[in-house]
């Protein structure tokens, strides 16, 4: 007897829980993109609004442009001696409603003093990442918003270093390019539920020239790297939290992994975790 009980009641709980997420759903209104997501969409930051966090600061010069850097590459001076600078820029359409436009690029900054920290004084570079992309996002309707996206990035480092007889100098390169989905389904003003899907178009070999010098001789080298298997597809499933002054996005999920900041993509499969949180605030209207 007890145990139909039970049985009835998590049924009972169950059913109420389904009908609090759809009436719940029903509070979610446009008004939601008066916050809206600015990773992997084509949405920007309101005017004079600053996200504050420790992946990404970013703040809407107006409400069409929208400016950001990453912290964390600032916060390594202690240990580099130097800065690390990171900056991009998303610009971003406004008249196709319910469809939007972006394009967003940017850079950055290794230089030659923060590459001896990591490796020796001797050794000499410096290493400058550039990445774009191109979003469209299509406002369904007040719950669902889906994003499509193309991403490049490319990666160059150049380097020499020398002892008492030799001199070694030289260059490389490589360059990324995917293509994305994501997908979000808001129940609430403050909660919804997010799907990341990623594939890797194409990744190019590892491009390395370098040029060795003694007293006697002279060798020059072109070298080229690539992975005999290269994987393709990445899927994040996902939850995102936007409270009056806080956000919360966070997925977990498996394939293809692409370094942050950079852009560029590991040739195997890893767990992936796709974490952002940050405190908004107002600085002008």
């Amino acid at each position: 007897m007890l145990g139909i009980l039970s049985k009835a009641m998590r049924s009972i709980l169950l059913l109420a829980v389904l009908a609090a997420c759809l009436l719940l759903s029903g509070a979610a209104s446009a008004q939601q993109l008066e916050n809206p997501r600015t990773d992997y969409t084509a949405y920007t930051r309101p005017k004079g609004r600053m996200a504050v966090g420790p992946f990404k600061v970013e703040h809407g010069i107006i409400d069409e442009i929208m400016v950001g850097t990453y912290p964390l590459p600032w916060l390594a001076f202690p240990w580099l001696k130097v800065p690390v600078p990171s900056a991009y820029l998303k610009l971003r359409t406004s008249w196709f409603d319910p469809l939007t436009f972006s394009v967003r690029g940017g850079m950055t900054y290794v230089n030659a003093k923060a590459l001896a920290e990591l490796a020796d004084d001797s050794a000499e570079g410096s290493i400058l990442s550039v990445t774009s992309d191109f979003t469209t996002s299509w406002q369904i309707n007040e719950k669902f918003t889906l994003s499509a996206g193309f991403d490049y990035a490319h990666v160059g480092a150049v380097g020499s270093g020398s002892d008492e007889t030799t001199k070694i100098e030289g260059a490389s390169t490589a360059d990324t390019y995917s293509a994305r989905l994501f997908g979000e389904w808001r129940f609430t003003r403050v909660f919804a539920m997010t799907l990341l899907a990623r594939y890797l178009i194409f990744q190019s070999p590892i491009d390395t020239s370098s040029s060795t010098n003694t007293d006697a001789v002279t060798v020059e080298t072109d070298l080229s790297a690539e992975s005999t298997e290269q994987r393709h597809f990445s899927i994040v499933p996902g939850v995102s939290f936007v409270w009056k002054r806080w956000e919360l996005d966070a997925g977990v999920g498996y394939g293809v992994f692409y370094l942050p900041i950079l852009g560029l993509a590991t040739a195997k499969r890893w767990p992936i975790l796709d974490l952002s949180f940050a405190y908004r605030f107002d600085l002008y209207h």
